[in-house]
């Protein structure tokens, strides 16, 4: 019996061709990964306990200084991952299967691990019968997670801001219900209203896995493209005003105007009579639609207090509905970003007809795409303009990392012109501080213009640099002081936030325990997925 791994790798090589035989051997191995895809719960993950840490370093070792997209059909990603397929099918051969004096036809456990060798040889193909769609991602470890997790993290102001289009009180739930931790995951919350709609239900199995994926193929393009817009707003400071207590909702609705708190008594009134009729969609008017998609149970029987328990995330809702009308209306006449909504409205609609109820989706603001405004409906980018927005990228980190620098230094106690607990920053420290910054800047551009000149050995004037800017506050410092705009002052309330190098450790700790309860890939004992 000749181990399955020859005939693949036959296969494999056939899939390269141009022809009718290329075309067959691609249309076998989409096949193959149907069939693993489809046998997930029957696999058996602890065959791989002993060798998650060697797996991971395989990961390490190919992609660490890949500068591209994870998954994507690129060049430079496709030659890395065929030298990672060839090291991870070497570790198993090596470790189960080289080691056994036994022929493996004989032997029940060295035909599994035969099989399961073979399996991960398929799986990790960029060959299939698709034209399109990403090439396959390395096998779960920590490196992975810890990629994910920065992937994302580059981008979370555009995907709490998706989170917000799902659910009104996102912002508001977690500080009017302290003790409640049913919003404490935004994104959480964001895949539960999109497949758990109370208006358009989906009965789709796998709505929640098929979100995730149209979400992460666009993580660097459109998602990002958002986050960028949605972190210069909050550099403006529009994101920075919402309520943080019962009492600041309270004073905020108090400044509505007059039509706003009688739609709110209209709406109250309306959901006090539909709780009692038990008609969820009987409520009316302004406000109405939020209360129908809301994660928050208005209607729980436990919510006995009006003024305490309903009258506080009502206001909110009317709050949050003022607040995205100022500025989700300015965003939604971006394209790009227009295009991420509508893409998302008819994923919502077309993730499977047959699941879907016949009502098309309806966002809770009811914030239209201007009709002036063409929406892009690709789910990438050109590369000119794809290979901008990594760019953009780049220097936002530069940026991200200068910022976090600067607030470091500005929390230092030992940098204080004087003792009080408000001490504005010494001079001489800004001025070494804002020279600094100039010069980071500065070089950052630098190596920026090298790298898209192709040219490592560039040089730049920094006299003639374009720098990024650094987000400003309103602090002050002592009188002898000049503050330049990009420095923001000691008391700045911002806190550091947490990087990737702050913590690896314990998220590959995080990462190993979960490995224990789910598999690196999953593979069946079906003997027909790979012949």
């Amino acid at each position: 019996m000749i181990s399955r791994i020859i005939r693949l790798n036959a296969i494999l090589e056939q899939a390269d061709d141009d022809g009718p035989k290329g075309a067959e051997a691609r249309k076998q191995i989409g096949l193959w990964k149907t069939q693993i895809t489809n046998s997930q719960n029957a696999s058996d993950p602890t065959v791989f306990n002993d060798l998650f840490d060697q797996i991971d370093t395989c990961a390490k070792e190919v992609f660490e200084h890949v500068h591209t997209d994870i998954g994507e059909k690129t060049d430079t990603y496709l030659d890395a991952l065929s030298g990672y397929r060839h090291n991870v099918v070497k570790l198993l051969r090596t470790k189960w299967l080289e080691g056994s004096n036994d022929a493996i036809e004989d032997d029940h456990i060295m035909r599994q691990y035969d099989r399961i060798t073979a399996r991960v040889t398929v799986w990790l193909s960029p060959h299939d019968d698709t034209v399109t769609g990403n090439a396959p991602i390395p096998l779960l470890s920590a490196w992975l997670l810890d990629y994910a997790w920065s992937s994302l993290d580059t981008v979370k102001e555009g995907i709490i801001e998706i989170c917000r289009w799902f659910e009104p009180l996102l912002e508001y739930y977690p500080v009017v219900r302290g003790k409640s931790h049913e919003m404490d995951d935004k994104s959480e919350v964001m895949i539960n209203n999109f497949v758990v709609n109370h208006v358009v239900k989906i009965y789709a199995p796998d709505a929640d896995l098929q979100l995730c994926h149209f979400l992460w193929e666009r993580r660097s393009t459109l998602i990002f493209h958002l986050h960028n817009t949605m972190s210069t707003i909050s550099e403006q400071e529009a994101q920075q005003d919402r309520p943080k207590d019962i009492v600041q909702i309270d004073t905020a609705f108090d400044k509505l105007p007059r039509d706003e708190k009688q739609a709110f008594m209209k709406l109250i009134a309306s959901m006090k009579k539909a709780s009692k009729c038990g008609l969820r969609y009987s409520i009316q008017g302004s406000g109405a639609y939020a209360m129908h998609v809301t994660k928050w149970d208005w209607q729980n029987k436990t919510l006995k207090n009006q003024k305490r328990d309903i009258e506080p995330l009502v206001k909110a809702v009317f709050l949050e509905l003022r607040k995205v009308r100022q500025y989700r209306a300015v965003i939604l006449a971006d394209s790009i970003i227009a295009g991420l909504r509508k893409q998302l409205e008819r994923f919502h609609d077309q993730i499977d007809d047959e699941f879907v109820t016949s009502k098309t989706w309806r966002w809770w603001d009811d914030i239209e795409i201007p009709k002036d405004v063409t929406p892009f409906m690709s789910a990438g980018m050109d590369k000119n303009f794809k290979s901008k927005l990594q760019q953009i990228q780049l220097e936002q980190q530069d940026q991200d990392a200068i910022t976090e620098l600067v607030t470091y230094v500005e929390h230092m106690v030992c940098a204080r012109a004087t003792t009080a607990k408000d001490s504005a920053l010494n001079s001489e420290v800004v001025k070494t501080l804002n020279a600094l910054v100039y010069a980071l800047k500065a070089n950052s551009t630098c190596l920026h213009n090298s790298s898209i000149a192709g040219d490592p050995e560039l040089s730049c004037d920094f006299k003639a640099t374009i720098h990024p800017e650094i987000p400003k506050t309103k602090d002050q410092v002592d009188a002898n002081t000049t503050l330049e705009p990009q420095i923001s002052g000691p008391s700045s309330k911002r806190q550091r936030s947490s990087t990737n190098s702050d913590f690896p450790n314990a998220r590959k700790k995080r990462a190993r325990n979960s490995l224990s309860l789910s598999s690196v890939i999953s593979i069946s004992d079906d003997e027909d997925v790979v012949g």
